[in-house]
């Protein structure tokens, strides 16, 4: 899956299509740009559906140096 983060580390793009993803942009070379045509400002992260299960509730985590770590509530 592809997943856009700011600066903060927040997740503020999710793309999870893997098929799609693999088909029209092999390597892992989709961009958020791809989906979003404007300067977003995000980094692109790549991570298998089996490294983030919960991604359904992507909004409690952050991605930290390629790793999702939820966020502390």
């Amino acid at each position: 899956m592809l997943l856009g983060i700011d600066s903060d580390k927040n997740i503020k793009f999710i793309f999870t299509d893997e098929g799609y993803l693999k088909k029209k942009y092999p390597k892992n070379s989709a961009k958020v740009s791809d989906f979003w045509k404007f300067d977003h400002g995000l980094a692109e992260v790549f991570l298998s559906q089996d490294e983030f299960p919960d991604y359904r509730n992507w909004q409690n985590y952050k991605i930290i140096d390629g790793k999702v770590v939820k966020n502390a509530e």
